[in-house]
């Protein structure tokens, strides 16, 4: 089944086909989308300045706190495939308020839960309704027709703002509120997600999804390419947010309050380079898969230099803004190029290719906290995250062929 780009009318639509939006509805979607993002992505980074109070009050290692990216993460692989489908087959508002109200009923347990297995438990379900509303919410900006460009970049730019405050004001909800407060406050920030999907349509018409979409898509060699590369660029961001208030603070002696406004700031940086990269592709100032490869390749060489053990700042600034650009830019690169591929629904197109971008995230907080806790510096934590950007490069380079040969047979 081809996915459609233009309007279709009921008389013989083809299933998995859907409405173009209306124009008047497009600044309403686009907001209500990148608010659900927000109030997701918080719960990436939100744990980060926590580590070293959660070390002492849990009595865990520096490796066990990178299971709070792992738990999470996991939960999200684990809902993207069906979620999309779900989406394909039903309609992405449908998915946006069931996992708006899953990833809050996690977010309002965990401050509750007594020790460290049923934090990471409450972890898993916040990723499970995260995975779920980020697939649905791709699929609702991929569907903006001519503005798909621009809504998946402001869209992609708001989970820079959500990761990017969880890093800046943890710090100072727990000097008020505790840990646990300041985990309670993120998960009390999502009931806004489903508020605002109670009352915002999608806009498209249900139609019966192919059966044979995901089967097509897991043989699809551009699914697989797009989703390597965007382990090096997604995933590589946010295992290096994870650690980044960490970093500075130890690597430079800064009080962890500040090193989180560093941190956050190079996070916030991806709320311009996001929509950035929607808009050159939009005016073919660059193509999807050039800027895809230039993401891959700046994002590793961040880490590289981040990993260099000088205390000389003009590098960590370089090395940070490298990561904050090349993780961000290629946004729209990825999803956009995943929603047109032939025979794919695009919720579980941009599913798998999310799902196949996970190992950075699920693997790489745990190892550079075992790394940084058995050799007391970030050297060889960080440059085992460049082995995952070494693998995404490749990828974006066999990427161009691959989404090229599936796009060209829908002419």
């Amino acid at each position: 089944m081809t996915q459609q780009r233009t309007p279709v009318h009921p008389a013989g639509a083809p299933a998995g086909t859907s409405q173009t939006p209306k124009a008047g509805s497009i600044p309403l979607r686009i907001f209500a989308i990148c608010l659900t993002s927000v109030v997701v992505a918080v719960h990436y980074t939100n744990y980060g300045p926590l580590i070293p109070t959660l070390i002492n009050e849990l009595h865990i290692s520096s490796g066990q706190t990178g299971l709070f990216s792992t738990f999470l993460f996991s939960g999200l692989a684990v809902m993207y495939i069906p979620a999309g489908t779900l989406a394909d087959r039903y309609g992405q508002r449908p998915v946006l308020i069931g996992s708006s109200i899953l990833f809050v009923l996690g977010a309002l347990l965990l401050p509750l839960s007594p020790n460290l297995f049923w934090i990471l438990v409450c972890r898993f379900i916040v990723g499970l309704g995260s995975g779920a509303a980020f697939v649905a919410g791709a699929s609702v900006a991929a569907g903006l027709g001519k503005h798909a460009s621009l809504g998946q970049g402001l869209y992609g730019g708001s989970v820079q703002i959500g990761s990017g405050l969880g890093l800046l004001l943890t710090p100072y909800l727990h000097t008020y509120l505790g840990w646990r407060g300041s985990f309670l406050f993120w998960g009390l920030l999502g009931i806004s997600s489903i508020i605002i999907w109670l009352f915002v349509s999608d806009g498209y018409k249900a139609h019966a999804a192919t059966r044979m979409t995901l089967k097509a898509g897991v043989r699809s060699p551009a699914v697989w390419t797009l989703g390597l590369s965007h382990m090096g660029t997604f995933g590589l961001g946010n295992a290096m947010a994870a650690w980044i208030a960490v970093y500075f603070a130890f690597q430079y002696g800064l009080a962890l309050g500040l090193a989180a406004i560093l941190g956050s700031l190079a996070l916030l940086t991806g709320i311009f380079f996001r929509p950035l990269g929607g808009i050159l592709i939009a005016r073919h100032v660059i193509g999807a898969i050039p800027l895809l490869r230039v993401g891959t390749i700046l994002g590793c060489l961040g880490v590289g230099l981040l990993a260099i053990p000088l205390r000389f700042p003009p590098l960590a600034i370089l090395g940070t803004a490298c990561i904050a650009i090349g993780t961000t830019i290629p946004y729209t690169s990825v999803f956009n190029e995943a929603a047109h591929l032939r025979g794919i629904g695009k919720g579980v197109a941009q599913g798998l290719v999310s799902m196949i971008s996970t190992p950075t995230v699920i693997l790489g907080p745990p190892l550079i906290g075992v790394l940084f806790g058995y050799t007391h510096d970030f050297v060889l934590a960080f440059a085992s995250i460049m082995l995952f950007g070494c693998v995404a490069i490749t990828a974006s380079f066999f990427a161009g062929s691959a989404v090229r040969r599936e796009k060209d047979q829908l002419d």
